[in-house]
């Protein structure tokens, strides 16, 4: 067993005897073979110029080979590891941007074409990606495959490893796409199908992670393996001729990897099998179990788009923490009131953000085009009928999973000490002693690192499991907890017109921010197929996690990325509920068996009977959950343990919850547009590469059929595109759409209304699932990939534009535009935003004068990657207080110190004047960052300012829409929440400078005078818990939280969430998507 996160939360820490040796790529079929080397579109679109003449970067950490077979290494209190070709050379491409000289250039520079050809300090911006071609530049390795249907594949990779896959039509060059993938990223793949399913445990062993994980994505997702072949199914039936597209390069896809287990059987693959089946997930005392994993199906390709679309594709859903906190700041409020309370309605408006004027977004256009078009800002605040509001103190979420003891054998408890004791790999299974060695292979090396990881345990697992008060977030923290510690909001993009650069073509420089991991859970691919049909691709890009296809990249001619959007598809829904019988309901479990003491909900259908006691659907799951060293590392039992897990839904989706309205119980259900219907988003992905994407307004029309919420951003050589994507509801007159609503068939989504009526409660509930009722609509040709979406919002109301008016477009998790209303309870589009780090920059080089290059588009974005928001944004404000009146010495030091930090920074190489640093960079690589004091009292200072500045938000923390402070830190994303931004705005309202007051929330006592003692304050209290300004040079990060014991730079930096034998060792912090490209397109294809 060996390491599975490098540092703070880990997947399994424990030692490992050794790493294969047998390393690199071998020929898997005879004959195969090697070498060693703001408008509808501003331009003409005709076709012309050459792809050699466009700039076509990317970037992405640690390397395109994710496969360990081939290294060495001994984590056991520290060793050097000796890593396989390609498995950690992209980390200091990507990583050495930090240590790039100020003022980048555009040319002359050639992108290196391998890790030697690198320089860690460069004025070239090239010099930190790699080209992004469509063909390999060089050939290292070329791979001859023959696909299911007889035709050939060539899988060939360049000096990065890249696979480059070609096929003589389309179904090869998918069978070659699973092929490589599984070559790259075969035991990842493995555990995802095992976590999209929710059976994190079953597959790595029970924990209190892997259980917490397992009990949340019940209540987002939980589908059966009946229920996943049924979502292909339903997809199969709703998009014509684009199903039967996917169908097929689905079952290609798997075919393909299946052809590469296979051939991991043979003997002479036994030195490319992936030695994590050998050690991380083998259980102790028992046989062998994961290797060879079972073959690939359909369902687990769909088990891979379940995570992605119930977690990360998500907004909405947070109504209930709304009413929380309403009711904590007024427990009077109950279902007996019309209304919300004035001073509770006027808090909760000033934590809630919903169209504040202030906050930054991608588009300058209005788009009142949401369900419904606005939300209330009047206090008190009459509630619509459709609201429901329970009795305050009633809500409790819902056990949803248990384990117990299954009679085995318990096993013993491994510590870093007896780990070597405890795992014989060579007793174990005598087929893989060969895997194993001390010497690498000769060739097969690439580079060696120093890595020391921790070890650490947990407390051992309750034996029930609740839901969290937000599943998906829950789901996602307990992700983090097992080792897969991602960003909830991913992503960031900048994008320029023609009209603001010096070729007069658009530049982007975009990708997803996914936190990192070995191996990344993204993997890089080119594909081509030559079959001469209109559905042949040509792209290159980022699969996230088993996907099919290239979800983020570049096709011909064009390039596109995405953003998390956030929008409001989700809804919770309140349903009394009731026994079939017509005896008395109860949310009790009387009788042990995982469910309420109920089997019904109350609902008129519409069908003519009123208001009647409809079948609930329940289903219990059960499977053992073997002891791995993974699971016993974080803290999991040492004995086997059977589990269940009770699904419950109604119509509208997963019950999470109960209360009491009245008295009476309620089942409180997360109503999602996406649910059971996770893999209807396949078709833009299916086409986007292929000539059905001619202009940016079809890229739009394609990508109306992303269901999830996402921010797309399209480039060209004419023309920069944007389109806010999902499956919007249509809501009921009578809702409120920020708080609970009835879910009793008076209030229906507009798809529902006329599903549910008929016969549709006699042939669901009970033991048969609800289905989803999304049926799209082919505008034309269903191969041109436009559809609608009835009872959905209309392509036309999407925030969307073409050429921006001002010339430039950005996103990084923020709003799409004005008037569109965040999703409930996401508070953090607020007076600021880290998008700020961005859009100021682009806004001031615009004012210069000036025009884009390559160059200076990438130093916008890398400045930004290390700027922390809080000095940008929040720092000048304290500052100009503070000047309101007499300074201590050390006071009016600080002043000048932070001064400095604000000046030192992008304005100057933009127009020759001070501002936008704030640095968290060590530009000369010495290991400290340039202005360490002013970061370390900036840190010491924000928890301070809370403490004296808001009280208010102290006291109703975990109900406020966002968290106290999204810190640098190992998943690298930061800034996207933080209570920096109402500082911000009572701030501004101290010093009389803002247009948009809040009514409630205020900076100490509300007076300017106040509000500056509270600042003063938390500065002397931040001094002296650094040592004093007199002991400035010894200044340590330590002491301060969340650095806890280590140096600042050690706790901000980057740290890959190891998946495999080979950790890699932390990079230097940066805020900047995991893959990233950088385009500027010069050609137009045919």
């Amino acid at each position: 067993m060996s390491i599975m996160r490098t540092a703070g939360h880990a997947l399994a820490l424990t030692a490992i005897l050794v790493l294969a040796a047998c390393g690199g790529r071998s020929d898997p079929v005879p004959g195969s073979s090697g070498n060693g080397s703001g408008s509808n579109g501003g331009g003409n679109h005709a076709p012309g110029g050459n792809e050699a003449d466009s700039i076509l970067l990317n970037a992405m950490p640690p390397g395109s080979n994710g496969n360990s077979a081939g290294g060495l290494g001994l984590p056991v209190g520290g060793a050097q590891f000796v890593y396989p070709r390609n498995f950690r050379d992209g980390l200091d491409l990507y990583a050495h941007l930090a240590y790039a000289r100020q003022g980048l250039k555009a040319e002359p520079c050639t992108p290196p074409a391998n890790i030697d050809e690198h320089e860690e300090k460069s004025d070239l911006a090239c010099n930190y990606f790699k080209h992004e071609g469509l063909t390999p530049d060089s050939v290292v390795s070329t791979t001859t495959l023959t696909a299911l249907n007889g035709k050939t594949v060539t899988i060939k990779r360049d000096g990065w490893g890249v696979p480059f896959v070609e096929g003589e039509d389309r179904l090869a060059a998918m069978y070659g796409f699973g092929y490589a993938g599984a070559q790259d990223r075969l035991w990842l793949y493995d555990v995802l199908r095992y976590v999209g399913r929710g059976r994190f445990s079953e597959y790595l062993g029970p924990a209190p992670d892997t259980f917490g994980f397992d009990t949340d994505i019940a209540n987002v997702a939980g589908y059966s393996e009946a229920e996943l072949t049924q979502m292909i199914e339903a997809t199969a039936a709703k998009f014509g001729t684009v199903s039967s597209l996917v169908l097929r390069d689905l079952d290609a896809q798997v075919a393909g990897m299946n052809a590469y287990i296979e051939f991991l059987r043979t003997p002479g693959a036994i030195g490319q099998v992936p030695p994590e089946y050998a050690a991380l997930s083998i259980q102790p005392g028992n046989e062998l179990l994961k290797f060879p994993p079972q073959p690939f199906r359909r369902e687990d390709i769909v088990a891979s788009a379940i995570l992605i679309q119930s977690i990360f594709a998500s907004g909405g859903g947070s109504e209930h923490v709304a009413l929380q906190l309403l009711q904590r700041l007024d427990p009077s409020f109950g279902p007996a009131s019309g209304a919300i309370p004035k001073v509770a309605c006027e808090f909760w408006r000033d934590v809630r953000h919903a169209n504040d004027p202030d906050t930054p977004r991608s588009i300058d256009t209005a788009y009142a085009t949401q369900s419904p078009p606005r939300v209330s800002e009047t206090c008190p605040q009459a509630l619509p009928p459709g609201t429901a509001v329970w009795d305050a103190g009633s809500f409790q979420p819902r056990a949803t999973l248990a384990s117990g003891n299954s009679g085995g054998l318990p096993l013993p408890l491994p510590t870093p000490a007896t780990v070597l004791n405890l795992l014989d790999i060579g007793d174990l299974l005598p087929s893989l002693s060969p895997v194993f060695s001390l010497t690498p292979i000769p060739g097969a090396v690439g580079q060696v690192d120093e890595v020391r990881p921790p070890f650490r345990h947990r407390s051992a697992p309750a034996h029930t499991y609740y839901a969290s008060l937000e599943p998906s977030a829950g789901a996602h923290a307990a992700l983090g907890r097992a080792g897969f510690a991602m960003p909830m909001r991913l992503s960031n993009y900048i994008a320029v017109t023609g009209a603001q650069s010096k070729s007069g073509h658009p530049i982007g420089i975009m990708g997803p921010q996914a936190s990192y991991f070995v191996p990344q859970l993204l993997w890089e691919v080119a594909v081509k197929s030559n079959g001469g049909t209109a559905q042949d691709f040509a792209g290159r890009g980022a699969v996230f996690g088993n996907l099919p296809y290239i979800n983020l990249g570049r096709g011909r001619d064009f390039s596109f990325s995405a953003t998390s959007g956030e929008s409001d598809l989700v809804d919770v829904r309140v349903s009394k509920l009731c026994k079939l019988d017509g005896t008395p309901a109860s949310r009790d479990d009387s009788n042990g068996d995982g469910f309420p003491d109920a089997d019904g909900y109350v609902v008129d259908a519409g069908d003519g009977q009123g208001m009647r006691c409809r079948a609930l659907f329940r289903r219990t799951d059960s499977w053992t959950a073997h002891p791995t060293v993974a699971s016993i590392a974080l803290g999991g039992p040492t004995g086997p343990q059977d589990v269940r897990r009770y699904v419950l839904r109604t119509h509208y989706g997963p019950v999470f919850a109960t209360a009491l309205i009245n008295g009476e119980p309620v089942a409180i259900s997360r109503q999602r547009s996406t649910f059971f219907a996770e893999l209807d988003t396949a078709a833009p992905f299916a086409l986007v590469t292929t000539p059905t994407v001619k202009s940016a307004q079809d890229f739009q029309r394609l990508f109306n059929s992303m269901t999830g919420t996402f921010n797309w951003i399209y480039v060209d050589r004419d023309d920069v595109g944007y389109i806010h994507s999902g499956l919007y509801p249509q809501r009921a007159a009578g809702v409120h759409p920020e708080l609970p609503s009835w879910g009793n068939g008076l209030y229906e989504w507009a798809v529902d209304a006329p599903e549910i009526k008929g016969n549709f409660f006699a042939n669901f509930g009970g033991t048969r699932a609800f289905p989803s009722r999304t049926k799209p609509v082919a505008q034309g040709d269903p191969l041109r990939g436009y559809f609608e979406w009835p009872g959905y919002l209309p392509l036309s109301a999407h925030p969307q534009a073409i050429n921006p008016e001002k010339g430039y477009t950005m996103s990084w998790n923020n709003s799409p535009a004005r008037d569109w209303w965040a999703a409930d309870f996401n508070g953090t589009f607020g007076p600021t935003h880290r998008v700020d780090m961005l859009a100021k920059r682009l806004q001031a080089f615009k004012a210069s004068g000036r025009k884009h290059d390559i160059a200076s588009m990438i130093e916008v974005m890398a400045d930004a990657a290390f700027t922390d928001l809080r000095g940008q944004e929040m720092l000048p404000l304290l500052l100009e207080l503070m000047k309101k009146g007499t300074l201590s010495a050390d006071q009016q030091q600080a002043a000048e110190l932070m001064q400095q930090w604000i000046d030192a920074g992008s304005q100057t190489w933009i127009d020759g004047k001070p501002g936008f640093g704030s640095y968290r960079r060590d530009r000369d690589h010495d290991g400290s960052y340039d202005m360490r004091a002013q970061v370390l009292l900036m840190d010491a200072w924000y928890p301070r300012l809370i403490d004296s500045m808001l009280p208010q938000l102290v006291a109703q923390e975990g109900y406020i829409g966002q968290g106290r402070y999204d810190n640098p830190r190992a998943q690298g994303s930061a800034y996207q929440e933080g209570w920096f931004q109402h500082m911000r705005r009572t701030l501004q309202m101290a010093l009389g400078e803002t247009r948009t007051p809040y009514r409630q929330l205020k900076c100490a006592d509300g007076s300017q005078a106040g509000c500056r003692s509270a600042v003063l304050t938390a500065l002397d209290q931040a001094l002296a818990d650094l040592g004093g300004l007199a002991a400035k040079e010894q200044w340590e990060g330590s002491p301060l939280a969340p650095a806890g014991d280590q140096r600042v730079e050690d706790a901000d930096a980057v740290k890959h969430t190891a998946f495999s034998f080979l950790p890699v060792p932390p990079i230097h912090w940066t805020n900047r998507p995991t893959f990233q490209q950088a385009v500027e397109y010069h050609h137009r294809d045919e």
